[in-house]
């Protein structure tokens, strides 16, 4: 009888399945795709609405313009119907893999952009002086001012209900308040190219102005003494916003000619400030 006979031998270790990701030739780790950047002093826009309005506003410089293959031919088709002083004015479009767009850098907050296919790098507006604003304007007006409203969100949302509803230009301090920005602009959906922003070094004294071109001040707060409907029946008119959370600063509030409240449920506590920025427009009515 043989030795080994009868006895158990060892298991064989069983080999490890091979890796699904194989590591790229020549070994290391895989190369992280890098996105476009924006050359300096420009930002990045992106998305339909926010690309395709400041390729068409001739008050905007755009630096460079990336699209996938098919948006390309999209961004195309729309500069082909712009003026032809226009259509000089902008860069040729670079076709990019849609993986690279992927790649641009996100928002602070980290929000990925959602670009559609297509980014353009642009310079921010200039930002018209309020005393030749207010010069230039006669009769109905309807203005929203920004009392250190910092989410880029809320200022686009506003922008594009500002846009929607009738007002004439969104004023805002140079500090505590966002810069232009690829998130700002897609929120605002392409009004950022339409309506003004005014910015001032102290709002205070931006209200005081106003107020010397007859121009009246309201300020919302749960706890103003005039119903939002009241609005409707003032010529010229400057709608105040406080900030998420605080609301209106003591100073402003002094400064504004009436608080006007919004008649919301007892069950809510508030709203955002977009919406009840769109809720006074509408109660104020378009300037006629």
């Amino acid at each position: 009888m043989h030795p080994d006979r009868g006895k158990k031998r060892p298991a064989r270790p069983r080999p490890k399945p091979a890796s699904r990701h194989r590591p790229p030739a020549g070994g290391g780790t895989p190369q992280r795709i890098a996105g476009p950047k924006p050359p300096g002093g420009a930002y990045f826009l992106w998305g339909r609405h926010a690309v395709s309005a400041a390729l068409a506003n001739p008050d905007r410089r755009v630096a460079t313009i990336h699209a996938t293959a098919e948006a390309a031919g999209e961004l195309r088709d729309a500069i082909a119907g712009l003026p032809p002083e226009r259509q000089s004015e902008l860069p040729s479009i670079t076709e990019t893999e849609r993986r690279r767009l992927d790649a641009i850098e996100p928002s602070s907050d980290g929000d990925k952009a959602v670009h559609q296919g297509m980014l353009a790098a642009v310079r921010p507006l200039e930002a018209p002086d309020l005393a030749d604003f207010l010069a230039s304007t006669d009769g109905a007006l309807r203005l929203l001012c920004l009392d250190q409203l910092s989410d880029p969100r809320n200022v686009g949302a506003i922008l594009r209900s500002g846009l929607a509803l009738g007002a004439q230009a969104v004023i805002m301090t140079h500090r505590h308040a966002p810069e232009e920005s690829g998130l700002l602009a897609r929120a605002a959906a392409g009004a950022l190219e339409h309506l003004p922003m005014i910015r001032v070094v102290n709002l205070a004294r931006a209200i005081e102005t106003m107020q010397a071109a007859d121009i009246t001040v309201a300020g919302l707060a749960a706890e103003g003494d005039m119903a939002v409907t009241g609005l409707a029946a003032i010529d010229r008119l400057a709608i105040v916003l406080g900030g998420e959370g605080a609301g209106l600063r003591q100073l402003t509030r002094r400064h504004c000619d009436h608080l006007v409240r919004i008649e919301i449920s007892p069950q809510s506590e508030s709203l955002n400030v977009s919406v009840a920025a769109a809720i006074a427009l509408h109660a104020a009515g378009r300037p006629q």
